[in-house]
C-alpha cells in the first residue's frame, strides 16, 4: 500500500556527521533507535572512516559532466562491510516510489545501490564542505599553477558548491577516460578476478645483520579462491600462447595480467620500476631501507589495490621487541608482609627487561641494535624490525624508570593497556610471592577461596551466591572496588547482606556502611535486611524529618547500615562526606552513568574503605557508562574520560575494533562479576520458578490520597451493616488498590502517568533490565482500566509495541495476539487482565511474570503465572509480585505468607473473607503505616 510519511531532508554532509555522532543507543534509557537509523549510522561511520583513511579519488561522474569525489573501497574488508550493510538494510529504507507510482508494481530501489550512493553523496559533500571551510589565504598558498582547459574547470568544480564542468561532451569524455586510467591503480582493486599478482618479500641469506645485504621482492600469480596456490613469474613467461595450465588450473592471458599489475604496483611502490626494466621480470632487489618501506607502506597500498602480499613469518606478526616486567611485593608498601592483602594502590618492586619474542636480550645486544643504521636486522636467527632512534630512546627511558609500580599499573600493563616506552609494548608481567597470588586471582586464573555462610544469615545461599559473596569479600579485604552485575533475580541483595554479616563477624567493619539506592527500592532493602539479617542495625536516611549535621553523624555511627537515596546523596552531600564509611554500596549503579552530574561527583568524593556497585546493566547505552562506574569503584584505573574515549569508546563503538574490545575486557574483568540465568553453572543452582516479592514505596501524592480514602471509607463502614457494609468493605479494598497502582487509576482523569506511582516507576526500571537481556515479560493486572494505562505508559516509555489482552478482545484477535507474542521477533511485553489472561494460554516466550496488583487468591495468581511456567518453557521463570509498602497490600501479603495453608483454604475463595472482619481489624488492615 502507498503511505505518505513526513520526514526531514538533510543536506548530505550534515546527514553524515549527525548520523556518525549518534551513540549505539539513545541517551534516554526508554527510547530505542529503529533498525533503519542504526543501519544509516553504520554507513555514515564507514563514510567518515574512508575519508580519514584517504580512501577517495577525484573523478568525473560516469553519467554527467560533473566533478565528484569518489570513495574507493579496499578489496576485502570494505567491500564485505558494504555488502553486509546492504544485506541488513531494513525494508523501510527501500520503501520509496515516485509520487503517483503504483507501489504494487514499482520496483524497490536496490539495497547495494542505496548504500553505495549514500557513501558517494556523503563523501563528496563532506570534502566540498571542508574545502569550503579552508581559509582563502591558506588555499592560495597551496594552490598549484592554473591549469588551462576542461581540466582546470574540473579542478575548480571539485571545490565549488556546483559540480558541473563547463565544456563540450567530447572534452568531458576525454577527461573522464584519462582520469579513469590515472586512478586505476587504486580503483581497480574493487574488481574481483580469478588470479591476481602477488609480491613475496624474502630476506637475504647469511647471518650478518648489519651488512646492508639486498632483499628480494619476488613476483608471482596467486589464485583468488586459494591463496596457497602460487605460480612463479618464471612459469608465466615460459607459457606459450594466451593460456597457462598449472596444477590443473587454467590461467587466461597470464603475461598481460602480470605486466599490467606490475605497472600498477610500480606507481604505488616506486622501487618496483626497476623490475620493469627487465624483459621478463621475476623479482626486484631492495635495499634494507626499501624493504622496511615496503613493510610499513608499500605492502598496505598493494593490498588495498587488490594485489597479494606475502611477508616473512618473523616480520608478519612474529617475534617483536617488547618489554617484560618482573614484579614482587615492595618493602615500601604499607601492606608489605600482609600475605595476599595487597590492593590496587600498593607498591610493587619492578625490574624491566627487553625481550625478542620470549628471549631476553643482553644490554650489549640492545646497544648494538641501537647503533645499527638499518631498520631490519637478523638477531638469533630471526629478522626483527628495529627503529634505532626509538630503541635508544626506550633504553634511556627504562634506565630512568622508577623501581616501583602500583598493583593497578601492573594490571593495566598486563592487560596490554600501556607501553614501557613509545613503540615498546609490554609483552608480559611475571610476579613473585603475594603479588603473583593477587595478580593470578584477579586475572581469573587463581582459585577463589569460598567462605562459609555467615552464622547470622537467616536463609540458605545457593552455590553461585556463595561464590559471589566470597568474591566480594576477597576484593573488599584489599580495598578494591567490585561491580556485581548479576542478572535480575539472581540475588545481588542477599550476596551483599552476606558480606556485611561476614565482615562484622570477622571484626573487619570499621563503622557503618552506606547503601545508596533509588527511592523505589528503599523499602525493599529494609525488608530484605529484616528478613535475612535481623541482627544488623539499619538506619533509613530519607524523608523530610531526616537527621542532619552532628545528629545524623551520631545516629549513623550507632548503626551497621545506613540507607539513603541518589537524590539525597547530592542534597545531603556535606553530611555524608563528613563521615568515613566502612564501605559504600550503590544499588542500580547505572544511576551514576553520567560522570559529570553533581550526584556522581558527590558519590565519588565520599571516603570509604571499599566500594561496591550493583547493576544488571553495567553498559546501558555506551561505554562511557562503564567508565563512570569504574571511576567510582577504582578511581584512575581506566585513565581519564578523554583518554578512555579515545582508546576504547571510539574504536569499539564506532569501528567495532575487536582488539580494543578484548583489551578492555582484560582490564575490567577482575572487577566485574557478571552471571546470567543461562550460564550452565547458574541454571543448575536455580529453581524452575522463582517468586520474588518487590516492595515499593508510595509517592507523597499516593500516600496522601491513600490516607484520605482509607479514613473516608472506614467512617462509612462503621455507620453501615449487613450487605451494605460488606459492599463498602469490598469497595474500600478496590479503591485502595487503585491508589497503590496509580492516582490516575482511582481518579480516572486521564492525567499524566510518569513519576506519580512507586509501582509504575519500579516496573519500568525492572522491565528495562528485562528488555536489555532480550527477554520477554507478562504484566498481569486485575483491572482492565489499569491495563489500558499500563499499555500506554509502557509503549511510550520503551518506544515499542505493547500487547494488551483483556476480556474485550475477540477470539480470533486473541489467537493472533498470542501467536505474535510467541514469535521470536514479536513484541517483548504483553499486559493481561488477570481474568481474561489467567487461563487457557501458552505464553512460554516470557521468562518474567509481573503481578502489578495482587489478587489475594493464591490459586488464581498461580494460574496466571503458569501461562509462562508450563510445558514448553525451557528457561527459569522469574515471578515478581509488586507490593506497596505500608498498605493493605503488604499486610495481606504478610498474612498469606504466614498462614499459607490456611490462606489457600480460607482466603482462596477471593476477598469476601475481608468483609467479616471487625471495624478495629479493618482499621488495622486498611490504614496506612506511616513508617
Amino acid at each position: 500500500m502507498a503511505w505518505n510519511v513526513a520526514g526531514l531532508a538533510l543536506e548530505p554532509a550534515r546527514a553524515v556527521t549527525w548520523l556518525a555522532a549518534l551513540p549505539d543507543r539513545p541517551g534516554q534509557p526508554y527510547y530505542r533507535f529503529g533498525a533503519d537509523l542504526r543501519c544509516w549510522t553504520l554507513a555514515a561511520r564507514l563514510a567518515l572512516e574512508l575519508l580519514a583513511r584517504g580512501r577517495f579519488v577525484p573523478a568525473v561522474h560516469p553519467d554527467a559532466p560533473a566533478a565528484v569525489w569518489q570513495p574507493v573501497l579496499s578489496a576485502g574488508a570494505d567491500q564485505e562491510r558494504v555488502q553486509a550493510l546492504a544485506g541488513a538494510l531494513p525494508p523501510v529504507c527501500r520503501a520509496l516510489a515516485p509520487a503517483g507510482a503504483d507501489p504494487a508494481t514499482y520496483p524497490a530501489p536496490d539495497a547495494l545501490a542505496l548504500v553505495t550512493g549514500f557513501l558517494q553523496a556523503g563523501a563528496d559533500a563532506l570534502i566540498r564542505r571542508w574545502l569550503g571551510e579552508t581559509p582563502a589565504a591558506e588555499r592560495a598558498g597551496r594552490a598549484p599553477r592554473p591549469v588551462p582547459g576542461v581540466a582546470g574547470r574540473w579542478l575548480e568544480a571539485l571545490a565549488a558548491p556546483t559540480a558541473a564542468i563547463p565544456g563540450t561532451p567530447a572534452e568531458v569524455d576525454t577527461l573522464r577516460t584519462r582520469l579513469s586510467a590515472w586512478s586505476a591503480p587504486v580503483v581497480q582493486g574493487q574488481a574481483p578476478a580469478a588470479f591476481r599478482t602477488c609480491f613475496r618479500l624474502e630476506p637475504p641469506d647469511g647471518d650478518d645483520a648489519g651488512d646492508g645485504a639486498s632483499w628480494a621482492l619476488h613476483v608471482l600469480l596467486q589464485a583468488a579462491d586459494d591463496p596457497s596456490l602460487l605460480v612463479p613469474a618464471a612459469e608465466v613467461w615460459r607459457a606459450r600462447g594466451s593460456t597457462l595450465r598449472y596444477l590443473n588450473r587454467r590461467l587466461d592471458h597470464p603475461q598481460e595480467r602480470l605486466l599490467a599489475d606490475l605497472g600498477v604496483a610500480a606507481r604505488l611502490f616506486p622501487p618496483l620500476e626497476r623490475a620493469l626494466d627487465e624483459a621478463r621480470p621475476e623479482s626486484c632487489p631492495l635495499t634494507p631501507t626499501e624493504a622496511y618501506l615496503f613493510l610499513k607502506e608499500g605492502a598496505l597500498l598493494l593490498q588495498e589495490s587488490g594485489l597479494g602480499v606475502l611477508l616473512p613469518a618473523s616480520l608478519a606478526g612474529g617475534a617483536r621487541l617488547g618489554a617484560r616486567l618482573r614484579v614482587r611485593s615492595s618493602s615500601a608498601s604499607p601492606r608489605a608482609g600482609a600475605g595476599g592483602g595487597l590492593g590496587l594502590s600498593d607498591l610493587l618492586d619492578v625490574d624491566w627487561e627487553i625481550v625478542l619474542g620470549d628471549q631476553p636480550l643482553s644490554r650489549e645486544e640492545l646497544h648494538r641494535l641501537a647503533r645499527l643504521k638499518v631498520p631490519l636486522v637478523r638477531m638469533r636467527g630471526q629478522w626483527v624490525e628495529v627503529n634505532p632512534e626509538r630503541l635508544a630512546d626506550a633504553l634511556r627511558r627504562l634506565e630512568r624508570q622508577g623501581r616501583t609500580l602500583t598493583v593497578g599499573d601492573a594490571l593495566r600493563l598486563a592487560a596490554g593497556a600501556g607501553e614501557a616506552a613509545p613503540g615498546l609494548p609490554v609483552v608480559g608481567v611475571d610476579a613473585e610471592g603475594a603479588a603473583a597470588d593477587l595478580l593470578r586471582r584477579l586475572s581469573g586464573d587463581g582459585t577463589l577461596e569460598e567462605l562459609p555462610t555467615p552464622a547470622g544469615l537467616r536463609g540458605q545461599l545457593r552455590p553461585y551466591q556463595v561464590r559471589g559473596f566470597s568474591w566480594l569479600a576477597f576484593l573488599r579485604e584489599r580495598g578494591i572496588g567490585a561491580c556485581l552485575a548479576d542478572d535480575m533475580g539472581l540475588g545481588k541483595t542477599v550476596q551483599v547482606i552476606a558480606l556485611w554479616l561476614h565482615e562484622r563477624a570477622a571484626g573487619l567493619a570499621a563503622g557503618p556502611t552506606l547503601l545508596v539506592c533509588p527511592t523505589s527500592v528503599v523499602g525493599n532493602w529494609q525488608r530484605e535486611l529484616a528478613r535475612f539479617a535481623p541482627s544488623l542495625r539499619v538506619l533509613v536516611h530519607h524523608g523530610a524529618d531526616r537527621l542532619r549535621g552532628e545528629d545524623f553523624r551520631a545516629e549513623a555511627e550507632a548503626h551497621d547500615v545506613v540507607i539513603t537515596t541518589y537524590a539525597l546523596a547530592q542534597r545531603d552531600a556535606a553530611d555524608l562526606a563528613a563521615m568515613t564509611w566502612n564501605g559504600i554500596v550503590l544499588d542500580e549503579a547505572q544511576n551514576i552513568k553520567n560522570p559529570a552530574t553533581r550526584q556522581s561527583q558527590s558519590l565519588r568524593a565520599l571516603r570509604a574503605g571499599y566500594r561496591i556497585a550493583l547493576t544488571g546493566t553495567p553498559v546501558e547505552n555506551r561505554l562511557g557508562d562503564l567508565w563512570s562506574i569504574m571511576e567510582f569503584l577504582n578511581p584512575g584505573y581506566l585513565g581519564s574520560a578523554q583518554a578512555f574515549h579515545r582508546q576504547f569508546a571510539v574504536p569499539i563503538e564506532r569501528y567495532r575494533d575487536a582488539e580494543a574490545a578484548a583489551r578492555l575486557q582484560r582490564l575490567v574483568r577482575p572487577f566485574i562479576l557478571r552471571r546470567v540465568k543461562t550460564d550452565p553453572a547458574i541454571i543448575q543452582d536455580l529453581p524452575e520458578k522463582q517468586e520474588l516479592p518487590v516492595y515499593v514505596n508510595l509517592t507523597p501524592e499516593q500516600a496522601t490520597l491513600y490516607a484520605a480514602v482509607a479514613e473516608e471509607m472506614l467512617e462509612r463502614i462503621a455507620a453501615a451493616d449487613g450487605i451494605e457494609r460488606r459492599g463498602l468493605v469490598l469497595s474500600a479494598l478496590t479503591k485502595l488498590k487503585q491508589v497503590c497502582n496509580h492516582p490516575a487509576h482511582l481518579l480516572g482523569d486521564g492525567s499524566a502517568l510518569p513519576g506519580r506511582s512507586g509501582k509504575l516507576d519500579r516496573l519500568a526500571e525492572m522491565l528495562e533490565e528485562v528488555l536489555e537481556e532480550g527477554d520477554a515479560a507478562l504484566v498481569f493486572t486485575q483491572f482492565t482500566e489499569m491495563g489500558t494505562l499500563l499499555q500506554r505508559f509502557l509503549r511510550e516509555t520503551f518506544g515499542q509495541e505493547v500487547l494488551f489482552l483483556h476480556g474485550g478482545v475477540p477470539r480470533a484477535a486473541r489467537s493472533r495476539m498470542v501467536e505474535r507474542f510467541q514469535a521470536a521477533d514479536g513484541p517483548q511485553i504483553m499486559v493481561l487482565s488477570l481474568k481474561a489472561g489467567g487461563v487457557g494460554l501458552n505464553l512460554t516466550r516470557a521468562s518474567h511474570v509481573f503481578h502489578f496488583d495482587r489478587w489475594w487468591n493464591p490459586a488464581v495468581e498461580n494460574q496466571a503465572t503458569d501461562r509462562a511456567y508450563r510445558i514448553g518453557q525451557h528457561r527459569r521463570v522469574m515471578v515478581h509480585k509488586l507490593i506497596s509498602a505500608g498498605t493493605v497490600e503488604e499486610k495481606i501479603d504478610a498474612l498469606i505468607a504466614s498462614k499459607r495453608e490456611l490462606a489457600e483454604r480460607v482466603v482462596g475463595t477471593g476477598e469476601a473473607w475481608l468483609t467479616e472482619l471487625s471495624d478495629d481489624e479493618l482499621r488495622g488492615l486498611l490504614s496506612l503505616d506511616r513508617e
